[in-house]
């Protein structure tokens, strides 16, 4: 199958952040979902049921604003069943050109324990990523998952979904990309701090002077 030039490179760039999920346990089987923004009628997803590590660009599926199939995927593959997420963010935020759904484990545990996101404890985050807020519970895959991220989208690059995992949205899918793995990260060096024993946020006038910077 033949696409144009900028279709084919996002094509490919959703298999290639497809493959480091999976490969970074960032998702398990076939979790996650991967959307990429084609034009104002046209959104480019993953398909339903397919491991993110070893999906093929003619596996992507092109949904319309609405989620309407405009072409399914190889072997007449549907859309991820967690389009309405998608949609929403795209419909929130008209700068977003990639929406990442992932469940990296660290971040995931820190919403069971009902623990919020550690947004100052490194300067990284703070500079390149901000605050991340909770949202509510909703059943996945459900129009209400979609409307649970609704009022944190608008204003953030990242929202957690508890008991469940994240979203992320960027210009460009590497641009997601980059704060999916960043808020991962930082879970983490939460949590083993956590053992060690205290884990304590940035002085005041330090955070003060990276948001200046940032």
């Amino acid at each position: 199958m033949r696409w144009g030039i900028r279709e084919q490179r996002l094509r490919e760039a959703l298999v290639e952040i497809g493959a480091r999920l999976y490969a970074r346990g960032l998702v398990s089987a076939n979790d996650g979902n991967l959307s990429a923004r084609l034009d104002e009628g046209r959104i480019l997803i993953t398909p339903r049921g397919r491991s993110k590590g070893h999906l093929r660009p003619e596996d992507l599926v092109v949904i319309d604003p609405e989620g309407r199939v405009i072409q399914p995927g190889r072997g007449m593959a549907m859309p991820s069943s967690e389009w309405p997420m998608h949609v929403e963010a795209y419909r929130q935020r008209p700068d977003v050109g990639a929406v990442l759904h992932a469940h990296p484990p660290f971040t995931v545990a820190l919403t069971v324990a009902g623990v919020p996101f550690p947004s100052e404890i490194l300067p990284e985050v703070v500079m390149g990523i901000g605050k991340v807020p909770t949202a509510r519970l909703a059943v996945p895959s459900s129009e209400d998952d979609a409307l649970a991220i609704r009022e944190w989208i608008r204003e953030h690059d990242a929202v957690l979904l508890p008991h469940h995992g994240v979203v992320t949205v960027g210009r460009t899918v590497e641009e997601a990309w980059v704060i999916l793995e960043r808020i991962e990260y930082a879970a983490k060096v939460y949590l083993l701090s956590r053992i060690l024993g205290e884990a304590r946020p940035l002085p005041p006038e330090f955070l003060a002077a990276l948001v200046t910077t940032g």
